[in-house]
């Protein structure tokens, strides 16, 4: 009985099935393609941001992983040394010629 009413409803049902196959398959490659672009924005977000912190080219940033900097070890490296007030670039060497 169950089998002669799904010979019955075979034909009527099986494009339905493929629409709904085809449709979840690519709604799958659609949410992979979706976090793939959600993924690289938040690391080209963070990459930015990360950018902007100015340690690496202070003058009290040590350069040592113990201690990072000499004024404010416990921000250096990190956000919150962004804005730091006590940034200071370090002394460039300039070779000055004064003409006789």
């Amino acid at each position: 009985m169950i089998i002669q009413l799904w010979y019955r409803l075979y034909p009527i049902l099986h494009p339905l099935f493929i629409g709904l196959c085809m449709g979840l398959a690519w709604g799958m490659v659609g949410l992979f393609l979706w976090n793939i672009g959600a993924a690289i924005a938040y690391s080209l977000k963070t990459s930015q941001r990360m950018h902007q912190i100015p340690c690496s080219q202070c003058q009290y940033f040590t350069g040592d992983y113990r201690l990072k900097c000499t004024l404010h070890p416990s921000i250096a490296l990190s956000d919150a040394a962004i804005h730091c007030a006590d940034f200071a670039a370090p002394a460039t060497l300039t070779l000055e010629i004064s003409e006789p």
